[in-house]
């Protein structure tokens, strides 16, 4: 996941990621940090500290639920333990385009491909929103607790509206 020594996260431990900038920078990398450990697949050694301390608003408890009932969906159909991650994430971040900005909220796409189960790629393009805390940025959970309305397929043209993530940040 991309990293900056400006914007952060200054604090990587127990599966969290922690003290970022409280900047655009700052905000754009606690979304994609915070939005990868409340996946399912990482299992709720990450999911659980990540959707508790770091997932704010009205539908953070729905959050919670839906990323424990998917993963102990995935866990059932995979034949892991409880408490194991659940195999891999398989998509690959691509991008992001800041949507609106303010010091306290921010709106942004990330852009993803991933396998679309016919053996090709797909990209798309997730909504999130982080808010600052007083202390970091926090993700503001999705209405219903679940990206899935959030999300959107990326036809090539419009991937050019998407900034990289570079190396290094």
């Amino acid at each position: 996941m991309p990293v900056s020594k400006q914007s952060g996260p200054r604090i990587t431990s127990e599966g969290q990621a922690r003290g970022f900038k409280h900047d655009r920078g700052g905000a754009v990398l606690a979304a994609v940090h915070i939005v990868v450990r409340v996946n399912p697949q990482v299992g709720p050694a990450v999911f659980d500290p990540a959707l508790l301390t770091q997932v704010v608003g009205a539908d953070a408890a729905a959050m919670r639920v839906q990323v424990a009932q998917a993963y102990d969906e995935l866990r059932g159909q995979a034949g892991v333990a409880d408490g194991q991650p659940v195999g891999r994430l398989d998509a690959t971040l691509l991008g992001y385009r800041i949507v609106s900005y303010t010091d306290d909220e921010v709106a942004l796409r990330l852009l993803t491909e991933a396998p679309d189960g016919s053996g090709s790629s797909l990209m798309v393009s997730t909504e999130v929103r982080v808010r600052w805390t007083g202390s970091d940025w926090a993700l503001l959970a999705p209405a219903g607790g679940t990206f899935d309305p959030a999300l959107s397929v990326v036809l090539d043209p419009y991937v050019a509206m998407f900034l990289p993530f570079s190396a290094g940040g």
